[in-house]
């Protein structure tokens, strides 16, 4: 099977390319990228391509993202090709008609807008990950609290940077991970896997601050390698987060001060959420799962 692709989400795409298939990638605009484009390793079925490439290419499938100019790939639709679009924002863009599938990482999401798309079908898939690669590790934990977000300022309307800013300020141990972020103080830089993931089991805490991201994959990324998060409970969190038992609810500035705080303070309490939130995240959200679901799809 070959499936033609288009780069504008490296995370979800490195545990997308893990089903049994032949990717054929491109930048957005038809660019070529490179397997540092990821984030990730570049996996042995991950091609990259430009555009004049697509001449003789024939694919089975052809992925709609969003900002992709999906209509100049039509002719692979009356080709016979298939087309499938996945959404992973809170609001859908726009699907054309001869794209029958649409896959979203949100169920909320999924619930609200997947009537005003007639005569598709709708699949629920949430992030999937590797517990073998996003790990618990026994290494030290400093004292400080982390986000990952890119371009945090600029979209702040999504992502809370406004709480964040207020957290930091009032209690100045918070660092932020992600690009486009250099105006941010205590932006440390972006990190790949498996950097990423020693940069998660370093921190003592998780703080995802986010208003109306559909449904943000760091989380899941930093409750597999053990981190405690502390959540705000928008979107899809009722399925998955539970407060005091695998994260700390908080839904304001001034709860996530003191529930950072209450962590800081009752190792026996970190301990609880970081080992059931491990947990959680291998059972809610397993890359077997994810590929399994995938799959059926696919095929």
């Amino acid at each position: 099977m070959k499936i033609l692709d288009f780069l504008v989400h490296g995370g979800h795409q490195y545990e997308f390319f893990k089903n049994d298939a032949k990717f054929y990638c491109m930048g957005a605009s038809g660019e070529l990228h490179t397997h540092e484009s990821l984030g990730r390793p570049k996996q042995e079925n991950v091609f990259f391509i430009q555009n004049h490439n697509l001449e003789n290419l024939n694919p089975d499938i052809v992925m709609i993202r969003a900002g992709i100019n999906y209509e100049k790939y039509y002719p692979f639709i009356k080709g016979g090709a298939k087309a499938i679009a996945v959404i992973q924002t809170n609001t859908p863009f726009k699907i054309p008609d001869w794209c029958k599938v649409v896959v979203w990482n949100s169920k909320i999401s999924m619930d609200n807008f997947s009537g005003q798309m007639k005569n598709k079908k709708h699949h629920y898939i949430v992030h999937g990950f590797d517990p073998s690669e996003f790990k618990l590790l026994n290494i030290e934990r400093n004292n400080r609290i982390l986000s990952s977000y890119s371009l945090f300022k600029q979209r702040e309307a999504f992502l809370g940077y406004n709480h964040w800013s207020l957290v930091n300020n009032k209690l100045n141990i918070c660092d932020v991970i992600g690009h486009g972020n250099e105006d941010i103080k205590n932006n440390i830089g972006t990190f790949s896997y498996p950097k990423l993931v020693d940069i998660y089991n370093s921190y003592y805490a998780y703080l995802n601050t986010s208003t109306h991201s559909a449904m943000p994959r760091s989380r899941g990324e930093a409750m597999m390698c053990g981190l405690p998060i502390i959540t705000t409970s928008n979107y899809d969190a009722k399925f998955y987060f539970k407060n005091k038992i695998n994260c700390l609810i908080a839904d304001n500035a001034d709860d996530m001060i003191k529930s950072i705080n209450l962590l800081l303070s009752n190792k026996s309490l970190f301990n609880e959420i970081s080992n059931n939130g491990r947990n959680a995240a291998i059972k809610y959200f397993n890359i077997k799962d994810y590929i399994q679901k995938w799959s059926n799809i696919l095929k």
